[in-house]
C-alpha cells in the first residue's frame, strides 16, 4: 500500500493507495478538485512506503499513482523487497520518475536480490528462480548446478549493497518499457469482476473489469484520445457467464454498449452462480493442505496458507509459492514441494489427450507411451485421481493387465520399469533407502577422516535422499540402533 499526502494548493489530505473511483473522488473534493475531472494531479508532499520519496514535491498523475498501488497490492513478501531494493539503490542511475517507476513492476526479473549471500545453492535457486520465472523438477533438484549458479553470480563481484540485500543486475534482461506514460497496460486485481472489456484506439489498447464505477469507462476513453466508445474497437472477454447473460454479453460487444453492459451486470447477482471454476490444481491442493492439517485462505486467486506458527505462504494457480512472512521453516517447504508435484500431474492430465483403447469402459486420459505400455488417468466427478499402467494388447487397439494407482509418482515409477525406461534393479525401495540414509548419518557422525569435500557429497547424497523418501524419525533411531550392534 501507499501513503501519500497530496495537495492541490491551498489544500492538502492523505490517500491511501490502491482506492475505489469513489474513495478518490471524495479526496479530491477535499482538496477542491472536481470529482469528474478525468485526469486529476497533485503534487506529492509526503509519502511511503520511504523508497517513493523520489516523487516528493513533484506533480504527478493519482490515477497513475493508484494505478502503481495495485500493482504493489499485488507483489509477494519478495517481490516487494526485491522492488524496494531497487528503488533504494542510487548506484543505478536511473531516473525514477512515476513512469519508470511502474515500469519497474515489470521488470524485476532483470534484478536478483540476494538476502543471504553463505549459501550458494539457495543463491542459485533464487538467481534462477528469478529469471526463467520457473524451473523444472530436475532442475530444482540439481544441487551442483544451483551452487555453480550461485558462486557465479557471487564471483560476478557486480552486487550492490542495499539494506534488503545484495542486489545484482541481469544485464541480458533489458527493461522493457510497458508503460508509456498514458494507457495503462492490462492488469486484473479486482476480485468482484465478472467480464472485463479490451477497449483499443489509435494503436493503443487499455482494459477496465467490469462492473465498475462509470467514471473509470471515461478515464479509459480519456487516456487513450477517443472521444466516443463508438470510435474504438471492443472486445470482451466474460468470465464464466452462463447461457442467456453470454448472449446478452456478446450483443453488447457488437453494439459497443460497454456502458450499458456495465449497468446491466451491476444489476446481476453473481455470488454464487458466477463464482469463477476451481482448477484440478486447486482441488487437489487443498485437498493436500487439508490432510496434513494446514489452514489456509483464498485471496485474489491464490491460496494464503498459514505455516509455521505466524508465518504464511502464498500458493498460486501456476504451481509456484512464495513466503510472505520471515523466518519460515520445514513446513514451509513441506508444501513447496507438494505444490510442485500436485501442480506436475495436473499440468500433465490437463495436456495429454484421452487414451484411444478397445472396450475401455471410462475415460482415461494418455499421460505416456512407450515398448506398448501405457501410463493413462481419470479425474472423477469426486475431484480424486486415478493412475494404471497398462499393457498394449498383441494387436495395438486395446489395453490390458492394470496396476492401479492413486498416487502419481509410484503410478510413473511403475510405468518407467514395466516399459523398460529404467532398469528395476536402479531403483531403491523406502526400506533400502531408509537404511542407506542411516549409512550416510551414522558415517557423517563417526566419520573423523573425511575431508570437506566428502562430508559435503555425503550431506548432498543425504538431502537428495530425504527428499524422495522422507522417513518416520522412530524409523531412523530403530535401524541406526541395529546398525550400532
Amino acid at each position: 500500500m501507499i501513503k501519500a499526502t497530496i495537495q492541490n494548493n491551498p489544500y492538502c489530505t492523505e490517500i491511501d493507495f490502491p482506492c475505489t473511483e469513489t474513495e478518490l473522488s471524495e479526496k479530491l473534493g477535499e482538496i477542491g478538485i472536481d470529482k469528474d475531472y478525468l485526469s486529476p494531479t497533485g503534487m506529492v508532499i509526503d509519502i511511503e512506503p520511504a523508497e517513493l520519496l523520489v516523487l516528493t514535491d513533484c506533480e504527478v498523475s493519482l490515477d497513475a499513482l493508484n494505478y502503481l498501488g495495485k500493482r504493489m497490492d499485488g507483489m509477494d513478501r519478495l517481490e516487494q523487497k526485491q522492488f524496494l531494493a531497487v528503488l533504494s539503490c542510487d548506484d543505478l542511475n536511473i531516473n525514477w520518475g512515476l513512469k519508470n517507476i511502474i515500469n519497474l513492476t515489470y521488470n524485476l526479473a532483470r534484478f536478483t536480490l540476494i538476502e543471504d549471500t553463505d549459501a550458494p545453492e539457495k543463491i542459485g535457486l533464487t538467481h534462477m528462480l528469478n529469471i526463467c520465472g520457473a524451473l523444472s523438477e530436475a532442475e530444482y533438484n540439481d544441487y551442483d548446478w544451483l551452487a555453480d549458479e550461485g558462486m557465479k553470480l557471487l564471483k560476478s563481484g557486480k552486487g550492490i549493497d542495499t539494506e534488503y540485500g545484495k542486489l545484482y543486475v541481469n544485464e541480458e534482461i533489458p527493461f522493457d518499457k510497458v508503460f508509456d506514460g498514458k494507457a495503462f497496460p492490462p492488469y486484473y486485481c479486482s476480485p468482484n469482476a465478472v467480464a472485463a472489456v479490451e477497449i483499443s484506439y489509435d494503436g493503443n489498447i487499455e482494459s477496465v473489469e467490469l462492473p465498475c464505477e462509470e467514471i473509470a469507462i471515461k478515464k479509459v476513453l480519456f487516456r487513450l484520445g477517443a472521444d466516443n466508445i463508438s470510435d474504438c474497437g471492443i472486445e470482451v472477454d466474460s468470465y464464466d457467464l452462463d447461457g442467456n447473460l453470454l448472449d446478452k454479453t456478446k450483443s453488447f460487444e457488437q453494439s459497443k454498449e460497454v456502458f450499458g453492459l456495465n449497468n446491466l451486470l451491476k444489476s446481476e447477482d453473481f455470488s454464487i452462480k458466477h463464482e469463477s471454476p476451481k482448477s484440478i490444481f486447486y482441488w487437489e491442493m487443498s485437498k493436500w493442505l487439508r490432510e496434513n492439517n494446514f489452514g489456509f485462505s483464498e485471496k485474489n486467486g491464490c491460496m494464503i496458507v498459514a505455516v509455521d506458527d505466524s508465518a504464511e505462504a502464498k500458493i498460486y494457480d501456476n504451481g509456484t509459492i512464495s513466503a510472505l512472512t520471515e523466518n519460515v521453516g520445514d513446513e514451509y517447504h513441506d508444501i513447496l514441494q507438494a505444490a510442485r508435484n500436485i501442480y506436475e500431474y495436473c499440468l500433465v492430465y490437463e495436456k495429454a489427450a484421452p487414451l484411444k483403447a478397445e472396450q475401455l469402459s471410462e475415460n482415461y486420459r494418455c499421460l505416456a507411451e512407450f515398448n506398448g505400455t501405457v501410463l493413462a488417468a481419470k479425474y472423477s466427478d469426486r475431484n480424486e485421481f486415478e493412475f494404471v499402467t497398462w499393457d498394449r494388447t498383441y494387436d495395438g487397439m486395446g489395453v490390458c493387465q492394470g496396476n492401479y494407482h492413486s498416487d502419481y509418482f509410484a503410478a510413473k515409477e511403475n510405468f518407467a520399469v514395466r516399459s523398460g525406461l529404467v532398469e528395476k534393479e536402479r531403483l531403491f525401495s523406502d526400506d533400502e533407502l531408509l537404511k542407506l540414509n542411516c549409512c550416510v548419518d551414522f558415517t557423517l557422525e563417526n566419520g573423523e577422516y573425511l575431508d570437506y569435500d566428502e562430508e559435503q557429497a555425503l550431506t548432498r547424497l543425504k538431502e537428495k535422499i530425504e527428499e524422495i523418501a522422507p522417513f518416520p524419525s522412530d524409523n531412523q533411531e530403530q535401524t541406526m540402533q541395529n546398525l550400532s550392534m
